[in-house]
């Protein structure tokens, strides 16, 4: 029996590859999926960039500037609660001679030069209400006599 795949000097022929090489690769996005650009993109001009990204980091700049020199720009300068609640404390016993205590003072009040604020304290077992005047940026203040 004969083969007829065979060729004249009775070898089987080379089979023929069932598959192609692979093209080079190419550079870039793939181009023949469904979402092929239709257009060239557009690249963003020098000059838009720095039309934009300049005054951001003017403003930016100015912000960091400001917040570190110009005191009460970004911090602002509150009275430590528990150290000015012994200083009305101290005032009350010391200069008025009274026998006060447990002095409470609100928490976060801002150190501005001629505002006024109202502590409590004990005054011979009796509440009291003190008032408080800011008389100088670097935090000292008067103290009134209890009403």
């Amino acid at each position: 029996m004969t083969n007829p795949y065979a060729g004249a000097d009775g070898d089987f022929p080379t089979p023929a590859p069932r598959w192609a090489p692979a093209p080079p690769a190419q550079w870039g996005p793939d181009s023949t999926g469904p979402n092929t650009p239709v257009g060239r993109r557009r690249r963003v001009s020098r000059k838009a960039v720095i039309a934009v990204a300049g005054p951001v980091v003017a403003v930016a700049t100015l912000v960091a500037v400001l917040g570190l020199l110009w005191p009460g720009f970004l911090n602002r300068k509150v009275f430590d609660t528990a150290a000015l609640q012994q200083g009305v404390l101290s005032v009350l016993r010391d200069d008025y001679q009274l026998d006060a205590d447990l002095v409470a003072c609100p928490p976060g009040r801002a150190v501005t030069v001629g505002s006024r604020f109202s502590c409590s304290a004990q005054v011979a077992g009796v509440p009291r209400t003190i008032t408080v005047t800011v008389v100088s940026s670097d935090g000292r203040f008067e103290v009134s006599r209890p009403h």
